[in-house]
C-alpha cells in the first residue's frame, strides 16, 4: 500500500474505529504488525501492507497519569497507556472505567470503542479475571 496522498494513510483505521473495529497495518512481506499507519513498514521498508483486524486484547506496557487535562472534557486525572497487543504491534490510548491506583503494568486490556469529541476512538479497559 503506498498512497499517494499520505493523509489518506489513517482512513481506513478511522472507518473500522467508526463501526467499533480495531485495525492495524500488516506487512504483506514480512507479516510484521506494526502501528501508526506508515508508507513503508518500519522493519523491511516493503510498501505492501494491508490493514487486518486485531482482536484489541493486549497488556499495559507502560502508563502515566494526566493530572492537569487539556480542558474540560477530559476527565481529571486520567490515564494514557502503552498497550502491547495480541498481534505484536503496540499503541497508545486511554484507560478508561480505572481508577489511577489500580492501573498496573502487565494488566491484561481491552479495546472499549467510545465517542469522545464527536470522533469514535479507541479506549481500553481492564479485563476482568
Amino acid at each position: 500500500m503506498t498512497p499517494d496522498n499520505p493523509g489518506m494513510l489513517t482512513t481506513k483505521f478511522w472507518d473500522e474505529a467508526r463501526n467499533e473495529r480495531l485495525v492495524r497495518p500488516v506487512c504483506g512481506r514480512c507479516n510484521t504488525s506494526f502501528f501508526s499507519p506508515q508508507i513503508l513498514c518500519p522493519k523491511c521498508q516493503s510498501g505492501k501492507w494491508e490493514f487486518q483486524k486485531s482482536t484489541g486484547k493486549g497488556s499495559i506496557y507502560s502508563y502515566t497519569i494526566i493530572h492537569r487535562p487539556p480542558d474540560d472534557d477530559y476527565p481529571n486525572p486520567y490515564i494514557i497507556i502503552d498497550v502491547e497487543l495480541e498481534e505484536g504491534w503496540r499503541m497508545y490510548s486511554r484507560l478508561i472505567d480505572c481508577s489511577p491506583s489500580e492501573v498496573r503494568i502487565g494488566q491484561t486490556v481491552k479495546v472499549a470503542f467510545q465517542v469522545f469529541k464527536g470522533k469514535m476512538l479507541p479506549f481500553f479497559k481492564v479485563e476482568e479475571d
